[in-house]
């Protein structure tokens, strides 16, 4: 159901808006856990729940990066990447939070747990946080728009791009360019960014970057690991959670191109190191196959946390215009979604076919990443959402004139209001 969720995000940011989308990913949620929480348990009941769950997973991809960008850090670009990332680092929190309520109580009771959380975030939201100025005023709904603005203290315009601009005051013209969505996809400053972080996240999910947590039980038995496998599993997922907290804190010094070299060099180290001692290694004394086969998988999710992991997701909510970004964003993040199937479900495949060599095949496919990101991911660090779409315009001309006018276009920007 996550493909489907991240697709119907899209429209419901973008018609709804994005604090209301956000609302409404807690609504199946929160039935969800509640389905799952029922005793005794009724087998359609479960697979309900879980359908329920993994589409608000899907619903909740898109809409807090979107918002984070457009509303959060526009007064300064810097703190951007930090605050985009926290989707991320928040997922991977509930992850880890479900897997040691888990280990200490009943399922039905974490099951309890969640639903709650899931209503409180309902209802926080809805009392708490203003709608995102940008899409109220793309909705010619210039007052609550400026009202929002004044709630967040954003001191810079609430416009992000030309077509924006030409919305003020004409209610009809918002309508007009919504049905339009199909036009605007094709253009340069959509389609790049999409065939961008379309590929990027391929790269993310065939290298396996969630592979290893949705086997690591099976994994580590597999291995021969003779240490609990259940708290190497909660060790693995604490350290990819304290990885994205360095990395949110990494984030206000570098880029996400920076620090996704070093993540994507780490986990094709461990990959490879893991693929090579399993090969070569005989057997025979638990403690080395323990030190080495943890030490790998502990190295895996840390450099995995580090940015490869989160760092595409949290783009999502920065490289689209704001007229198209939840529509943008949720097809890429589908995609995604897809991919993160395969990979998951190949998995158990390759291991056969490949023994050893899958994971020198994850580790090569890190490599690729590492090499995509260099030449072809741009980099956002110190920018503005129109700065970045400016720059995919930019690359159809590369004449002087066309800079010019450009680098007028976004001192222009700075000044309006």
């Amino acid at each position: 159901m996550m493909p489907i969720g991240c697709l119907l995000s899209g429209p419901m940011i973008d018609k709804l808006g994005r604090k209301t989308a956000l609302m409404v990913t807690n609504l199946p949620s929160c039935l969800g856990w509640l389905l799952l929480s029922r005793q005794p348990a009724s087998l359609y009941v479960l697979y309900t729940g879980q359908l329920l769950v993994g589409l608000a997973v899907g619903l909740s991809t898109t809409p807090a990066t979107v918002y984070a960008a457009e509303c959060i850090t526009v007064n300064c670009t810097g703190l951007r990447g930090c605050f985009t990332i926290m989707t991320s680092i928040m997922l991977n929190f509930g992850m880890f939070l479900t897997y040691l309520l888990g280990t200490l109580m009943p399922a039905y009771v974490v099951a309890y747990v969640a639903a709650f959380v899931s209503l409180a975030a309902f209802i926080f939201i809805g009392l708490l946080i203003p709608e995102s100025p940008p899409w109220l005023f793309g909705q010619g709904r210039r007052g609550d728009a400026e009202f929002s603005q004044r709630v967040l203290r954003i001191a810079q315009p609430i416009l992000q791009t030309s077509r924006a601009m030409s919305l003020d005051g004409d209610t009809a013209a918002a309508v007009r360019v919504r049905s339009r969505i199909v036009d605007r996809l094709a253009e340069p400053d959509v389609y790049k960014p999409m065939a961008i972080m379309t590929t990027f996240l391929f790269f993310h999910q065939a290298c396996g970057s969630f592979v290893l947590t949705a086997y690591m039980i099976q994994l580590l038995g597999g291995l021969g690991v003779t240490v609990d496998n259940y708290l190497v599993t909660l060790l693995a997922g604490f350290t990819n959670l304290a990885a994205m907290v360095m990395l949110s804190v990494l984030l206000t010094q570098y880029g996400f191109k920076q620090l996704s070299y070093v993540s994507c060099a780490g986990y094709a180290a461990s990959m490879l190191l893991l693929a090579v001692f399993l090969q070569c290694y005989s057997g025979g004394d638990a403690l080395v196959n323990n030190v080495v086969v943890i030490g790998c998988v502990l190295l895996n999710m840390a450099m995995n946390g580090l940015g490869l992991r989160p760092i595409p997701y949290a783009m999502l909510g920065e490289v689209f215009p704001t007229d198209v970004a939840g529509v943008a964003g949720s097809i890429v993040a589908c995609m995604s979604s897809v991919f993160n199937f395969v990979a998951v479900k190949s998995y158990p495949y390759l291991r056969i076919w490949l023994g050893p060599g899958v994971f020198a095949v994850y580790g090569g496919l890190a490599l690729l990443t590492l090499v995509f990101v260099a030449v072809i991911v741009p980099d956002t660090r110190g920018k503005t959402i129109k700065q970045i779409s400016d720059e995919f315009l930019r690359k159809k001309s590369d004449s002087g004139c066309d800079t010019g006018y450009r680098k007028g276009s976004i001192i222009a920007d700075e000044v309006i209001f």
